[in-house]
């Protein structure tokens, strides 16, 4: 029998992915935490939400180790052959877009606040953030923001209230 062949180099690691794109700005009118409060013949009005960030650029995959060297023939066999490189890593995932900014006349926790006469306007909600993908896979847009006359922070997410 011939001399063994090398062993095949290690593959490379795949890349880091990406960072999350941040949130959009919000626009409130008026912020109500845990108070009782009466408006009466108001205007609250709010601006558009601003729109989330894009998502972060991924790292390329590393490129595979070097092969193993032949090894050597004995008693008249001939040499083996080198071991192949490594594969080169995958690369890691794009960062998804952040949330867009939402935008609420009257944002409130704990008791609603009481309106006599008062108007709500909201604007829009802020679009999401831009994913970015890694040619493989696409990107994932962050979500929309949310557009409420009344929003009610006390629970556990976010809620527009009528």
């Amino acid at each position: 029998g011939g001399a063994s062949g090398g062993s095949g180099g290690s593959g490379g690691c795949g890349g880091e992915g990406g960072a999350g794109g941040g949130g959009g700005g919000a626009s409130f009118g008026l912020v109500v935490l845990n108070a009782n409060v009466t408006l009466t013949n108001s205007v609250l009005t709010s601006a558009a939400g601003g729109q989330g960030g894009a998502g972060g650029n991924f790292q390329p995959g590393a490129l595979g180790g070097d092969g193993g060297n032949n090894g050597v023939g004995a008693n008249g066999s001939l040499p083996g052959c080198d071991g192949g490189d490594g594969g080169v890593g995958g690369n890691g995932g794009g960062g998804g877009g952040g949330r867009g900014g939402h935008s609420a006349a009257l944002v409130f926790t704990g008791t609603a606040p009481t309106l006599q006469g008062t108007t709500t306007t909201a604007g829009a909600a802020g679009a999401g953030g831009l994913g970015v993908g890694n040619g493989v896979v696409a990107g994932s847009d962050g979500a929309l923001g949310a557009s409420c006359a009344q929003m009610d922070f006390g629970g556990a997410a976010e809620a527009c209230v009528n």
